[in-house]
Order: structure tokens, then C-alpha cells, then sequence
């Protein structure tokens, strides 16, 4: 575990916003020691450290339980041994948010677990092949989109995942089966993909590489058609087959595409359709303006009065929708400047801090974006937890549930996204 979440720790732990950190904390111990005699700021320091040791013991005990999980992972020889296993990853991290109520932590921790099982099942599913008289596995790749890709993985998010594979018949065949038995596992294990079909065990997803690059393109001359009757404000997130392709006007399939990343097999092979992606959407401006037409459409989370927008009707009464009018149109936005500019990073955050370090975001705004995203990050989280909801349920907020700081920061990260919406309209008017 050490290497997968220190390979993405490193914008958190450096740079300036880090020494700022540090010399806050200092500053505020030196203020309280300048009131304090002699004796009694030795204590203090004294307890300080004995804070700080408690707190890096904790972590201590937390990586060890938990690197020990994903080690009995390689070890499991069953599919119901593997789902017992995620069930024990999910308690230690749901325990640690618990008493870290941090969303980056939860995010890296779920997604660590989620690769962890994608390999493992993979890893199943090929012995399970070669008992069956398949030979060995050619060169694919195992790819994941949405919040996974994104790195933003929760317990109950929607697991989606297309595969990509050496051309040929042979390598065809047994990735088919390969897919077909690891989608099993998977749901076994208690992933869910909602009966929605993103999955390579749908011939949809599932193909050499210069066959999805037929794909895509046949899917960017589809994206740029017209648009046939009338269309919801703001649908579910979702991506549509491509040879049975239906328009939404939420944002083009291509760009839902960009969020993917190789969670297990070949990485240079995964990394190969990446690029595939994002160079098809620069072949393609026209699917960059149809998605900011989407983008700049979403409606206002507030009210003409400036209150939130709430259920009026049914179970979820006086709740606000938490993926509807923050999560999804967070993500929306950020991933279509970070695209539209080339941005290769897939994370929103990632992507927030990207923009704003190639001066294609305003500091500030980019700094309320960031606060914005992380509270909106850790409310989801905060409910996931809590009231157990998820995809299926969906993720309602009240908001007079929220203590008053709480409320504030909520209602500031809802004013950043308008006005990122506002400079989004704004870029689409100038090309009209």
C-alpha cells in the first residue's frame, strides 16, 4: 500500500501551501508559549509531542493492518474469499475516515482497494482459464472511468471499465472470457455497475486498440450530429454504447471517456488508448463545444431567493441532491476546462491545480474551487458513512442538519462553481 498512495501523496506534502502549514502550526505554538512561564510551555511542548506521537502511532497501526489486507489479497484462492477480504478493506477504511473526516485520504484509500481487487480478480480469472485449457494470457489492459478513474473512488461508487487487448482473433476470445468471468467477480466482491452495461463483459467495451480507435471516431461524428427533441436539464451521469448511441445533453461520451486510467495488465498498453483518447478530442474540437453548451446549460443549485434547491415532494423532502447540484457539476466543469486546454490529469483537484499552475484559471477563483471541492468531497463521503446510501439511493444532504460553519463553506463551494460557470458561458458567447 505504501507505494500506491505514495505515488500520489507528493502534491500534498510539498510545495508552498505545505511550509505554510508548518509555519502556522509553529507560529501558533510560539504564540501560546510567549504566555506561558518557563515551566509550564515545556509542558506544553511535552504535550504536543505527545499528541503528535499518538497521531503517527495511529498511523502506524493503520498501515500495517491494512498493508496486511492487501497481502492476504495475492494469497485468496476463491471469489468468496476475495469478497470477504474487500469486506474487511472497506471497515478499516470507513474507520479511518471516521476519525480522519478527510476526503483525499478516503479517495486514495478506496481506490487503492478497488485496484487491489481489479488485480486480484484478473489474477483469478486467468487461473481459472487455465484450468479450463486456455493458454496464456495475451498483452491487455484493464482500464477504469468515472470516479475510479478519477481517482476519486467512494465505497459505493459505480464501478466502470472497458478493456483494451493485442489484436487477433485468440487474444479476442479469451478476453471475452477473461472479461465475462472477472465482471463476475467483481460483482460478487460487491462492486456494482448498476446493470448498465459499462463493463468489458459487453462486447461494447472490449477491443484491440485499433478498433477503438475506429470507435471513437465513429463515436465523434455521432456526438456532432444535431440534437433530436427535447432534453433533460441535468440526467445521471452515464455513458452510452457506442453502436446504440443516444445523445444526453450532460456532456459528450468522449469527454467522460478522458477520466479513464489503466487500473491493472499492461500499463503501456492502457496508456496507449489514453492518449488515443485525448488526441481524438483535440481531432475533434466540435465535441469540445458541445459539451460546454452542456456545461454552461446546468442549472443554479440556488433558488431565485438564494436558498438551496430541494427536493419539494417524496422521501428525500427538504434535501438537496448532493451528486446533482454539486458533485456532477463540480466534475463536469473542471474535467471540461482540463480537457478543452489539454490537460492531461484526470483528478479534479488534480485538474484545478494544473489549470491554475499552467495560468489558464484565476488564482482565486482556483483556491475557492479547491476548498469548494474537498467540502463537497467530504460531505458525500461524510453521508456514504453515515446513512450507507450510494448510487442506488442516492446521496441526499439536509441542508439544516449542517452546523453553521459547515452550511458557510458548502454554500461558498456551490458560489465558486457558478462562477466558474459564469466564465465557461462567458468563453462559449465569445465563439458564437
Amino acid at each position: 500500500m505504501a507505494e500506491a498512495l505514495e505515488a500520489h501523496s507528493g502534491e500534498y506534502l510539498s510545495g508552498r501551501e505545505a511550509k505554510r502549514l508548518l509555519d502556522n502550526v509553529r507560529d501558533g505554538i510560539f504564540r501560546e508559549l510567549r504566555q506561558l512561564p518557563a515551566a509550564d510551555g515545556k509542558e506544553l511542548l511535552a504535550k504536543v509531542r505527545r499528541t503528535l506521537d499518538t497521531e503517527i502511532a495511529s498511523e502506524q497501526r493503520f498501515r500495517q493492518e491494512f498493508d496486511a489486507a492487501l497481502q492476504d489479497s495475492r494469497r485468496v484462492g476463491t471469489p468468496a474469499e476475495l469478497a470477504r477480504l474487500h469486506n474487511g478493506l472497506n471497515g478499516l477504511v470507513t474507520a479511518y475516515f471516521v476519525r480522519r473526516d478527510s476526503a483525499p485520504a478516503f479517495h486514495s484509500l478506496c481506490t487503492t482497494v478497488l485496484d487491489t481487487m481489479v488485480g486480484q480478480t484478473l489474477r483469478l480469472a486467468e487461473e481459472e482459464l487455465a484450468g479450463r485449457g486456455f493458454g496464456p494470457p495475451p498483452r491487455y489492459a484493464w482500464l477504469v472511468l468515472g470516479p475510479a478513474g478519477r481517482r476519486e473512488t467512494t465505497l459505493s461508487a459505480e464501478l466502470e471499465s472497458l478493456l483494451v487487448h493485442e489484436p487477433g482473433t485468440t487474444a479476442a476470445r479469451y478476453c471475452a472470457e477473461l472479461a465475462g468471468r472477472a465482471t463476475a467477480i467483481l460483482e460478487q466482491c460487491g462492486f456494482s455497475t448498476l446493470g448498465r452495461g459499462v463493463m468489458p463483459d459487453n462486447p461494447s467495451w472490449g477491443a484491440p486498440l485499433d478498433e477503438w480507435r475506429e470507435r471513437l471516431d465513429e463515436l465523434c461524428r455521432r456526438d456532432s450530429g444535431p440534437r433530436q427533441g427535447h432534453l433533460p436539464a441535468l440526467p445521471g451521469l452515464r455513458l452510452d454504447e457506442f453502436f446504440q448511441h443516444r445523445k444526453t445533453d450532460l456532456s459528450s461520451p468522449l469527454f467522460e471517456l478522458s477520466d479513464l486510467r489503466v487500473a491493472s495488465g499492461d500499463p503501456e498498453l492502457g496508456q496507449e488508448l489514453c492518449t488515443l483518447v485525448r488526441a481524438t478530442a483535440e481531432r475533434h474540437p466540435v465535441c469540445i463545444d458541445e459539451a460546454a453548451l452542456s456545461v454552461a446549460a446546468l442549472p443554479s443549485p440556488f433558488t431565485f431567493l438564494g436558498n438551496f434547491r430541494v427536493e419539494r415532494m417524496g422521501t428525500h423532502r427538504g434535501k438537496l441532491n448532493l451528486n446533482r447540484w454539486a458533485c456532477l457539476p463540480l466534475v463536469l466543469m473542471v474535467r471540461h476546462m482540463a480537457v478543452s486546454n489539454g490537460i492531461a490529469a484526470t483528478g479534479t483537484l488534480k485538474r484545478i491545480r494544473a489549470l491554475m499552475g499552467e495560468g489558464l484559471l484565476d488564482v482565486e477563483l482556483g483556491k475557492r474551487l479547491l476548498k469548494g471541492g474537498l467540502e463537497i468531497f467530504r460531505l458525500k463521503a461524510l453521508l456514504e458513512v453515515r446513512e450507507n446510501t450510494g448510487l442506488g439511493n442516492g446521496i441526499y444532504l439536509l441542508p439544516d442538519s449542517l452546523i453553521p460553519s459547515d452550511e458557510f463553506a458548502f454554500r461558498e463551494a456551490l458560489e465558486a462553481l457558478t462562477n466558474l460557470q459564469k466564465i465557461i458561458h462567458s468563453s462559449m458567447a465569445e465563439k458564437v
